[in-house]
């Protein structure tokens, strides 16, 4: 397992920081960084961030099946999200791995509630860019999840939304996904629509 920070040169206390699993090398994992105890040599103190119960969302035993998702770290408004696209409630430690690691990219329209779960919207990719991508909001595309699938949901991505101003192609109002948290075959460089 990898932790992952942007640059230790900026690194604060009480940050939250992503760690890459290693079983596809994506970031399911959170520590809270309490002190940074030193620079050279590089020593954190940490505490793991897990899940508040295994059945907070369904009956399902996930425990030996591989996915987990982190209760702190529920989808909200305006995240992004990889969602497993060939989920399902009866996954387990058998189900193969070119089945789990298959990918939608997914805008959050709104805050998780337990009543109603979370809406969201799929990512298209942009033409002629690697990690640029824009929701599709047509309403015939917009799904719900509802509480007993929360698990579809791998792992969050940061992504930048795009101004227009990054670059003279810079297209406005799209999101720049990070790479590291991009499955690979979505990184592929499309070149019509």
């Amino acid at each position: 397992m990898i932790l992952m920070w942007i640059d230790q040169n900026f690194l604060w206390d009480n940050e939250v920081w992503s760690a890459y699993d290693d079983d596809d090398g994506m970031p399911r994992f959170y520590a809270l960084v309490h002190k940074v105890v030193s620079r050279k040599p590089f020593k954190l103190r940490i505490s793991w961030l897990n899940s508040k119960t295994t059945n907070e969302f369904s009956n399902m035993d996930w425990v030996g099946s591989g996915p987990t998702w982190e209760y702190f770290n529920s989808p909200r408004k305006g995240d992004v999200w990889a969602l497993y696209k060939n989920w399902s409630s009866d996954w387990n430690e058998h189900t193969p791995d070119e089945v789990i690691h298959k990918y939608d990219m997914v805008a959050v329209l709104d805050d998780y509630s337990e009543e109603e779960g979370v809406r969201v919207a799929p990512l298209v990719k942009v033409v002629g860019f690697k990690t640029v991508f824009r929701p599709n909001m047509d309403p015939e595309a917009i799904k719900r999840i509802p509480k007993e699938e929360m698990y579809r949901f791998s792992h969050r991505v940061s992504n930048h939304l795009l101004t227009g101003l990054e670059a003279e192609d810079a297209p406005k109002g799209c999101l720049e996904l990070d790479p590291a948290a991009t499955p690979l075959e979505l990184l592929q460089v499309i070149t019509e629509k």
